[in-house]
């Protein structure tokens, strides 16, 4: 008898727990989640249902006139190309930059190393509002300010840090005994490097390539500061629909829409290689 009480006791407890898990699960995921459905579905709500009381999930017939008045008012095909020209060439030099540096910090030994590396955390840590003066008056003086290069540079500041941390963390796992192989059939650092260590890399590679261009992808305070007019990028073209007089939350939600599918399909398309690489970077192999 008191056998099967505990049995049943164990047996309670362990589902109780199941369910816990469940609930805060589901939680987590209705908070991660449901601004971005609601978003989606905004997108698609008549005037009338942006704010009706009380609110329904589903709209009650489902209207394409915000996406109407974005892609007919608004030259939001340029947007998105200047988004994606920025995120694209943040993403292709702080990861190439970032590998190189963090091989050196990795597998050589130099005066300074561990400032440099304690100085890495202090620039991704440091706040980006306070880097906008001094990034602004030094592109100012470089002729930077109104272009999509000078914005490149200024991602580049709170990027790059994080990109050479990250694979800091990648490169560790690389045994060095597969590069001194290499080095004793007569390849040399540069060449062992490329043939035998960036192979490995590439689920770092993705990894850190995926959260920058989402950071670059989404930044807003940079690009609202140094670009204008034909150089203007799309979170800077949604603020745009915030006016003294209106606020169009509809096209804010149909733009924000847009916004997020190309963060989606890239995600999806690196996600064996996204999740790989947090178990992997994260373990000196």
């Amino acid at each position: 008898m008191s056998a099967a009480t505990t049995t049943t006791g164990s047996t309670l407890t362990t589902t109780a727990g199941r369910v816990w898990r469940v609930v805060a699960l589901a939680l987590i995921v209705l908070f991660a989640c449901g601004p971005i459905v609601w978003m989606v579905l905004s997108s698609f709500r008549p005037p009338e249902q942006l704010f009706q009381n009380p609110p329904q999930v589903l709209p009650r017939g489902w209207t394409g006139q915000w996406y109407d008045e974005v892609f007919a008012g608004s030259d939001v095909l340029r947007w998105f190309a200047n988004s994606f020209t920025v995120s694209v060439a943040t993403t292709l030099i702080a990861v190439t930059v970032g590998t190189l540096a963090a091989y050196a910090l990795t597998r050589f030994d130099f005066p300074g190393r561990r400032t440099l590396l304690g100085s890495l955390v202090v620039a991704y840590l440091f706040p980006a509002i306070l880097l906008l003066v001094p990034v602004y008056l030094l592109l100012s003086a470089l002729g930077l300010v109104g272009n999509l290069s000078g914005l490149v540079v200024a991602h580049l500041a709170t990027t790059l840090p994080l990109a050479i941390w990250l694979m800091k963390s990648f490169v560790e796992s690389v045994p060095r005994e597969l590069e001194e192989a290499a080095l004793v059939d007569g390849c040399g650092q540069l060449r062992a490097f490329a043939l035998v260590t960036v192979p490995l890399l590439r689920t770092g590679l993705a990894t850190t390539a995926l959260f920058v261009f989402i950071l670059s992808w989404d930044e807003y305070l940079f690009a609202s500061v140094l670009t204008q007019g034909d150089t203007m990028t799309v979170p800077v073209a949604i603020a745009g629909y915030v006016t003294s007089f209106d606020i169009r939350w509809g096209a804010i939600m149909a733009l924000g829409t847009l916004v997020t599918l190309p963060i989606v399909v890239i995600f999806s398309l690196l996600q064996r290689l996204f999740e790989k690489g947090i178990t992997s970077g994260s373990v000196k192999g």
